[in-house]
């Protein structure tokens, strides 16, 4: 066993999970992955980029949303492009903390090169078969939300930074 294997990891937290996804079937497919994975609340859908640009600056019906901790963005959305969903958030000083995982169904590398251009945090092409998607979505959750230290979003004063 080697002397990484036997390092504490710690566990899991609990995260907001926002899911970018037009094509109900790959909602309901990434949906069940991340269940699988653990996350069994904290779980929110959009269908289109209009919508998670309202629901991260908590407009319309999203006002008393929780800010996400994570954002998973198909790069096919009708009406806005995930580019440009992409861009604008990692362009907005109150969003831009905000981890975004790319997913599309091409590995085309003028899109992953565009992905990283406009600072997303992670590119996948999507896997064709459910077990490896669901492999995927669990490295995904458990790396998002045990190994790194993500921004909290709770609003805290001076004295409780200190």
């Amino acid at each position: 066993m080697s002397a990484a294997s036997q390092l504490p990891v710690k566990s899991v937290s609990r995260l907001e999970v926002l899911i970018v996804e037009s094509n109900p079937a790959d909602t309901l497919l990434t949906v069940e992955a991340f269940r699988v994975a653990g996350l069994t609340s904290g779980l929110h859908c959009v269908t289109d980029g209009d919508d998670a640009l309202m629901y991260v600056r908590r407009e319309g019906q999203y006002a008393n949303v929780k800010v996400p901790d994570l954002i998973f963005l198909d790069l096919s959305q009708p009406r806005m492009s995930g580019l440009k969903v992409l861009r604008v958030i990692k362009s907005t000083p109150a969003l831009m903390h905000i981890p975004i995982v790319v997913a599309a169904g091409s590995d085309d590398p003028e899109f992953v090169r565009a992905v990283y251009k406009l600072n997303g945090n992670c590119f996948m092409r999507k896997p064709g078969d459910l077990p490896e998607f669901a492999r995927f979505i669990e490295a995904c959750y458990e790396f998002w939300g045990s190994v790194v230290t993500l921004p909290s979003h709770r609003r805290k004063t001076m004295t409780q930074n200190v």
